[in-house]
């Protein structure tokens, strides 16, 4: 009766360990703009998930607009607008000028 106990405890432990590295590995950073910088107002700036969406923000202090490239398009981040999928080639993210309050970086 012990050792299946025991079994079962090292299950369950395992089980949670699993979960708890889960969490950490999951983190998700969009480099969503904090629009808190008059250079950001206009300037489309490049979701790091998904290449077929952009942030936008119109105003200070205001929360980024989530925008997306027409059909068969991606964001190009030097040309700053959608571009055509032939020409468009994969680059690392580029930091925003600002960050939304509240934002934690990734661990």
């Amino acid at each position: 009766m012990s050792g299946s106990m025991s079994g079962l405890f090292l299950l369950l432990a395992s089980f949670n360990f699993c979960l708890v590295s889960q969490g950490y590995a999951q983190c998700i950073d969009t480099y969503e703009p904090g629009c808190k910088q008059l250079g950001e107002i206009g300037l489309p700036q490049r979701h790091c998930i998904d290449p077929t969406k952009y942030w936008l923000c119109h105003a200070l202090n205001e929360k980024a607009e989530r925008k997306k490239c027409q059909l068969n398009t991606g964001f190009d981040q030097d040309v700053g607008a959608c571009i055509p999928w032939i020409a468009w080639i994969w680059k690392q993210c580029r930091e925003p000028p600002s960050r939304p309050i509240g934002w934690q970086q990734c661990e």
